[in-house]
């Protein structure tokens, strides 16, 4: 446990740093094409097209990292009203579902990346394979699936914040 701990912890550690330097990046590019745009009549037409698929990766492994907390959407009133046996059992359900759903996002996302690395399609602005743009599906559904597995793991061992000792109710 320990040790698979410290894995998710450095994959998690390696996700912060990806996406602190992506948000960075991409927050320089669009001032850029701003100040550009603004000084002058030409813009930076590829930013736009780098931005858009590098916001897929941020939203991915923000996503991501909040599976990893518990933190994606949920409905509280009925999960924060349950014991801890019972909120152990709606976790277990909410996994299984959003693995299931991750999974097919991810054989989704790759048949769409093989498909694309087949017909050598390219971006319209950059010229870059499409499927390079693309994989960022299939990377963010693998965190994703990891860090589901990961909260569930935490939860059925007690060491989530959503299923610590309340005072005893159990």
């Amino acid at each position: 446990m320990k040790a698979y701990k410290k894995i998710m912890g450095g994959i998690a550690e390696f996700e912060n740093i990806v996406t602190s330097l992506v948000l960075v990046f991409v927050t320089a590019i669009t001032f850029a094409n701003v100040v550009v745009r603004k000084v002058s009549d030409s813009q930076f037409a590829w930013t736009e097209e780098l931005v858009i698929n590098l916001f897929v990766l941020l939203i991915m492994m923000g996503c991501a990292l909040g599976a990893r907390e518990g933190s994606l959407i949920s409905l509280s009133l009925v999960f924060d009203r349950l014991k801890i046996g019972g909120k152990k059992v709606l976790v277990v359900i909410a996994t299984v579902v959003n693995t299931v759903f991750w999974a097919l996002l991810l054989w989704t996302g790759w048949e769409k990346v093989l498909s694309q690395m087949e017909s050598g399609k390219h971006t319209s602005s950059l010229g870059w394979p499409e499927w390079v743009f693309t994989i960022f599906l299939p990377i963010g559904c693998i965190f994703l699936i990891l860090h589901t597995i990961e909260y569930l793991v935490d939860v059925l061992h007690g060491d989530a914040d959503c299923v610590k000792e309340e005072g005893g109710n159990d």
